[in-house]
C-alpha cells in the first residue's frame, strides 16, 4: 500500500534559497505594494529581506579629462 507522500514532489526544496536577483525583485514588489514606509519595513522584516537588496548599484559616470 502506498502512502500519500510517496508521490509528493516538493515545488522547491527547503535548502533552495532565493538568489540575489529573486531577492531584489521581491523587495521591489513589496515596496510597490506597501501602504507606506512603515508597512514596507514591516513586510520586508517579516520576509527576511532588507531594503538594500532592492537597490541596484549604478556605475559612476566617467569624467573626461583633457
Amino acid at each position: 500500500m502506498r502512502t500519500r507522500d510517496q508521490h509528493a514532489t516538493p515545488i522547491a526544496p527547503a535548502s533552495d534559497e532565493p538568489g540575489p536577483e529573486q531577492r531584489h525583485r521581491a523587495v521591489r514588489a513589496v515596496a510597490s505594494a506597501a501602504a507606506d514606509a512603515q508597512d514596507c519595513a514591516d513586510l520586508l522584516a517579516a520576509l527576511g529581506l532588507s531594503p538594500e537588496e532592492g537597490v541596484r548599484q549604478v556605475p559612476a559616470q566617467r569624467v573626461s579629462t583633457g
